[in-house]
């Protein structure tokens, strides 16, 4: 039940962020990005602290951990030691860039039939779980958590909220989609309120089957918990074919992750915020140089980091910048006594208070926990 809630309460959390982020795009209209509100609500080398962290920690280490899950799946057809995931891991990079900076139409067309599988992957697998029946009610069970104290409850807890989140990251990005979609603001809001409601629901569904197939060990002692809970019920294909899926899932987000930061990379060089060289592009309006430079230092990144260690880290910034930022927004939104049309002002300042409240509690967490 303690990661139902994880599920639940992550979701929850995401979207109010999403919509704090959405009621800030109303407050600034003439913001494009998130850089934009820090340097509209705070001093301009908050923003510059931002800026470093989006281009050198959150997009990168993002990549490189969902790259690593790419390889250590991988690993069911061909077994990789630590050092071939690796390789692997790089590999892909190296090909999506390549890719990216070639043809934009070509990873374009690459993007949208791949996105697709993310969610028919989740159901076949859901379905290839469930339909046998050869679960246990009894696996959702844990004698252990009988001793633990409420402290412990709690820290594990909020560190299982790592994985949650990072599953639901993206909602603090689609704030500059605001102007580009008919109907702005209750558009974007009411999708990002529906697509987490629906990811929140495949979530459940995933892990109900994974807990209703496996114990709890056999969960902890799996870096494939997908292929293992396959293979105890079914066997054969299945776990082949769901693989592959996974495979096709993550090497899209890789992509995805790419586009993005080589976009933010360029974008905060033409504010000079960074290297001049960063910002340009080729004759197709590629930001060839921001992706080969991502890519140098996303190399670096895979050679020298674990996957834990670098989720962790990846969602401690995400998360100290979403609760320096919502504070902040708060503080204005109060002081200034800001209007936002379509946002009731009551409902938004407790959204930012339970926002601020999580994050805090989030981060500090991380400080208990080590």
């Amino acid at each position: 039940m303690l990661l139902f809630a994880v599920w639940i309460v992550s979701a929850i959390v995401s979207i109010i962020g999403g919509l704090v982020v959405m009621g800030m795009g109303t407050a600034f209209p003439q913001a494009r990005d998130l850089l934009d509100y820090y340097n509209m609500i705070f001093p301009k080398w908050v923003g510059y602290l931002f800026n470093i962290g989006s281009n050198w920690i959150i997009n990168p280490f993002g990549t490189v951990v969902v790259g690593f899950v790419f390889a250590e799946y991988l690993g069911y057809f061909f077994p990789l030691n630590p050092t071939e995931i690796k390789i692997v891991t790089i590999a892909l990079l190296l090909v999506l860039t390549i890719i990216n900076t070639f043809n934009v139409e070509i990873a374009d067309r690459f993007q949208i039939i791949f996105t697709g599988t993310k969610v028919v992957s989740i159901i076949l697998l859901v379905l290839f779980l469930l339909i046998p029946g050869k679960g246990n009610i009894q696996h959702f069970t844990m004698s252990e958590i009988g001793n633990w104290n409420t402290l412990k409850i709690l820290g594990a807890f909020f560190a299982a909220s790592t994985g949650a989140l990072n599953a639901f990251d993206g909602w603090y990005l689609v704030s500059h989609l605001t102007q580009e979609v008919k109907g702005g603001v209750k558009t974007v809001g009411k999708a990002i309120v529906a697509g987490l409601l629906i990811c929140m629901t495949l979530y459940l569904l995933t892990s109900f089957a994974y807990q209703f197939v496996l114990t709890p060990n056999e969960i902890a002692n799996s870096n494939m918990v997908a292929v293992t809970a396959l293979e105890k019920v079914m066997g054969g294909w299945a776990p082949a074919l769901v693989t592959i899926l996974i495979l096709i899932s993550t090497s899209s987000s890789v992509n995805a992750f790419l586009i993005s930061s080589s976009r933010l990379m360029q974008s905060t060089a033409e504010q000079k915020m960074l290297p001049a060289f960063l910002k340009q592009k080729s004759k197709k309006q590629i930001p060839v140089t921001a992706f080969w430079v991502i890519f140098f230092f996303q190399t670096i990144l895979v050679v020298t980091g674990t996957y834990e260690i670098l989720l962790d880290f990846t969602l401690f910034v995400v998360w100290l910048f979403v609760t320096i930022l919502t504070g902040g927004f708060l503080y204005v939104f109060i002081h200034d006594k800001i209007q936002l049309p379509g946002f009731k002002r009551i409902p938004m300042i407790i959204s930012c208070i339970i926002l601020l409240i999580f994050g805090i509690l989030y981060l500090m967490n991380f400080f208990i926990t080590f």
